[in-house]
């Protein structure tokens, strides 16, 4: 598996993996992982706008993201972690992280690997001091995840979302870099 930095040329690929992900979302687990309903098979064609958009703004500029994408020997993305600035200009010393691993990929060290690619970047970057993330918090595997990589719990968001008619708590999870 190699961690790359993706390009805009990688994005329709991209596109796909996260499709995919989203086919796994509830399925396999009695959990969420995206805070999106479990009929939701197609990505938001906005998320696919948000991501095209970002790749034109360069690191520090409004609207900036960062991707970097797992690939196995093939070239096909198994796991991917993005970083993008909050939306408040007084936040600009904190970012937030999204990610995700192939269910057949998980517990082989990939998220690991793209957690230390995400902090080496901020460690770099010296305007970036914090690290954000939201994760639901029924995701048990996602939660120790952070935890074991260096993430602290800093709150929980109970009934952040309403989904299938069903209750879903968001937790808040930061690190310093």
């Amino acid at each position: 598996m190699k961690i790359i930095e993706a390009r805009k040329t990688d994005l329709n690929s991209f596109f796909i993996y996260l499709e995919e992900h989203l086919l796994e979302n509830g399925e396999n687990a009695d959990f969420l992982f995206q805070p999106v309903s479990r009929n939701q098979k197609k990505l938001a064609e906005s998320t696919k706008d948000k991501f095209t958009i970002a790749f034109s703004n360069e690191f520090g500029e409004s609207g900036w993201r960062k991707l970097w994408v797992a690939k196995d020997e093939s070239g096909k993305i198994r796991g991917h972690i993005d970083l993008r600035p909050h939306s408040d200009v007084n936040c600009q010393h904190r970012v937030l992280l999204g990610m995700g691993v192939d269910s057949l990929y998980r517990k082989q060290g990939i998220g690991t690997e793209l957690i230390k690619t995400a902090i080496n970047f901020c460690q770099e970057n010296k305007v970036i001091d914090w690290l954000d993330l939201c994760v639901l918090s029924e995701n048990t595997p996602a939660r120790n995840l952070y935890l074991k990589n260096g993430f602290s719990i800093v709150g929980e968001f109970q009934d952040q979302y309403r989904i299938d008619g069903q209750s879903i708590s968001e937790t808040a999870m930061t690190m310093g870099v």
